[in-house]
C-alpha cells in the first residue's frame, strides 16, 4: 500500500514535525513553570532574570534547531 511507502516522506519533513512537537511541549512546560514561579516565588530577586534567560536560551535553541530546515 502507498501509505507504507516511506520514501515519499522526506526526512526533513519528519524532523520539522518532531521539532515543532518538542517545541510545543517545551512552550507549554515553560508557561506553566513561569506561572508557578511568578505566583509562588515572586519575592525572589532571581525570578525575573532566570525567566528572561530561560526564554532567550529557548528561543536561540529553537531558531538553531529549525534554521537549516526548509
Amino acid at each position: 500500500p502507498s501509505f507504507l511507502d516511506f520514501g515519499a516522506v522526506s526526512l526533513e519533513s519528519v524532523l520539522s514535525v518532531v521539532i515543532m512537537l518538542v517545541f510545543a511541549w517545551w512552550a507549554i512546560f515553560t508557561l506553566v513553570v513561569i506561572y508557578h514561579w511568578a505566583r509562588y516565588a515572586r519575592d525572589s530577586w532571581m525570578a525575573v532574570p532566570a525567566i528572561a534567560l530561560h526564554l532567550a536560551a529557548s528561543a536561540w535553541i529553537f531558531v538553531f534547531a529549525t534554521g537549516g530546515l526548509h
